[in-house]
């Protein structure tokens, strides 16, 4: 299937994650977005209800950015959002429930690993790493085939991450406490923005999304690095190493181009050259044959991208559900989903 972009008079970018929810609109091929809009975010796709809670997300930021823009419908939607890869069924609920709800033409849902991919890459082969509370690399060559590295939540992986570094410097904190590891700054630190050692349990132990609350804690690792504090900049330095192990990991993965681009965007990259100068170090002194380059654009211009593009290299990772005529309807006039 060769690649087709599509002209949409409306186009709507949703990036949804685990803690917010993002929302661009353009009008026709404008370069710029013509509203904007922020709300909260949901679990993804493979939590309970994955796909009603997604949709309950997205329609609370999309539905009233659209009412103000005077639009009572939208011509295409992009979606990214965790867990589309794992959950096609979940997926597939949420992309028809759009379609109808919002309501749109056409929509296109992806990983959110996939729109970052299409976003910095402008749509091009090559590896992205998103590190934000979590971290996922995701690599795609000229061939389509789509490969992940970790990614796989803070219980098994998400290694580098926000959360992962997060929940280092407090573990790093308690051992302090309990005089089985060095003195830190991050002992203080942690008790200031938690209130001690029992509130810091008990909150891991009953918030919905622990992963959050341990990478709330970056900031404070950040500012004792700065201070010069050597437990915090040891573990930055960690983080920077497993980062480099998921891109080199991907790297490999990849076919047909030489050397492999690679962006690396998410929060985590406000940490600046703490965390980036030993993360490209590490890239370099492995040898592997790599062009990291600047991000072209976010995962929001990546969903934008996969809404009116359709057979490129993201093809086989997209859900499309619509009424575009190049999507195919059944019996009875409903529109029916693609899984590519």
């Amino acid at each position: 299937m060769e690649e087709r972009v599509t002209g949409t008079s409306s186009t709507l970018a949703i990036d949804l994650g685990r803690t917010g929810c993002r929302a661009m609109l353009w009008r026709g091929d404008d370069a710029e977005p013509c509203a904007t809009a922020t709300g909260d975010g949901a679990l993804g796709l493979t939590a309970p209800a994955g796909a009603i809670a997604a949709g309950n997300a997205i329609l609370a930021v999309a539905a009233p950015l659209l009412a103000a823009q005077g639009l009572d419908s939208v011509d295409a939607v992009g979606v990214g959002a965790p867990g589309t890869l794992a959950a096609p069924d979940a997926a597939r609920e949420l992309a028809e429930h759009l379609c109808k709800s919002l309501p749109a033409r056409s929509v296109a849902l992806a990983s959110d690993a996939v729109t970052s991919h299409a976003g910095a890459l402008g749509g091009a082969p090559g590896v992205v790493l998103a590190a934000g509370t979590g971290a996922v690399v995701a690599a795609i060559g000229p061939d389509k085939q789509f490969h992940r590295i970790d990614g796989w939540g803070p219980w098994l992986g998400d290694e580098g991450s926000g959360a992962w570094l997060g929940l280092a410097g407090l573990r790093a904190a308690i051992r302090a406490h309990d005089g089985r590891g060095a003195a830190t700054a991050l002992r203080e630190a942690a008790w200031q923005q938690f209130g001690g050692p029992g509130q810091l349990a008990l909150q891991l132990g009953t918030d919905d999304n622990p992963a959050r609350i341990a990478a709330a804690f970056v900031p404070a690792i950040a500012h004792a690095a700065k201070c010069g504090d050597g437990i915090a900049i040891a573990l930055i330095h960690a983080a920077a190493e497993a980062l480099a192990r998921s891109v080199l990991a991907g790297a490999a993965a990849v076919r047909g181009v030489m050397p492999v681009p690679v962006a690396i965007v998410g929060g985590l990259t406000e940490l600046g050259d703490m965390l980036l100068e030993p993360l490209h170090a590490a890239l370099q002194r492995s040898g592997a044959p790599l062009r990291v380059c600047a991000a072209r654009g976010t995962s929001l211009d990546g969903a934008r991208h996969l809404a009116v593009h359709e057979g490129g290299i993201h093809e086989p990772c997209v859900m499309r559900a619509g009424t575009r005529a190049d999507i195919a309807r059944d019996g009875a006039g409903r529109p029916a989903t693609q899984s590519r």
